[in-house]
């Protein structure tokens, strides 16, 4: 049932060309990892602290990220891969930041496309004016942090 959601949810997503609330991709982003923890098992653990939802975000923003995380992030002879998922609010507006303590890589490193990563900046910037951050350390995880403006709140 959760990746029949997510399914229908992704090609929504795609036809979409204004901002969702983020409730909206949050349940998007609890139905794909319903889907890799069935996979996982307790090789995936997700913490969850997303007390500030009403805003409102491009579609397939939180997702990707979170995708990325366990595909760029997990190391099968390593202790459990583990994600945080936070929102905070801000005297701008909102922050989602997704971390995890997986492989990380070197940020210098300019070989390895982050074409996923630059498609959703583009997209935080044209939409909602909202901007991403990344910052990463080789055997200690990545940090991927999005600032939507208050403008955005619904």
């Amino acid at each position: 049932m959760d990746f029949a959601d997510y399914l229908r949810k992704n090609f929504n997503a795609v036809a979409s060309d204004s901002t969702i609330p983020f409730s909206t991709e949050l349940e998007h982003t609890r139905a794909y990892l319903a889907v890799e923890q069935a996979q996982l098992d307790d090789m995936l653990v997700v913490d969850w602290d997303t007390p500030f939802t009403c805003f409102r975000i491009p579609p397939l923003t939180l997702q990707p990220i979170v995708e990325n995380a366990i595909k760029h992030g997990r190391d099968p002879n390593a202790d459990p891969l583990r994600i945080s998922i936070r929102t905070r609010h801000t005297d701008s507006g909102t922050e989602i930041i997704v971390e995890d303590n997986g492989t990380g890589f070197d940020p210098s490193d300019e070989i390895r496309p982050r074409i996923t990563l630059k498609n959703i900046q583009q997209r935080l910037e044209m939409m909602c004016g909202g901007s991403l951050e990344l910052t990463s350390r080789e055997a200690r995880g990545t940090r991927v942090t999005i600032r939507i403006p208050l403008k955005n709140a619904e």
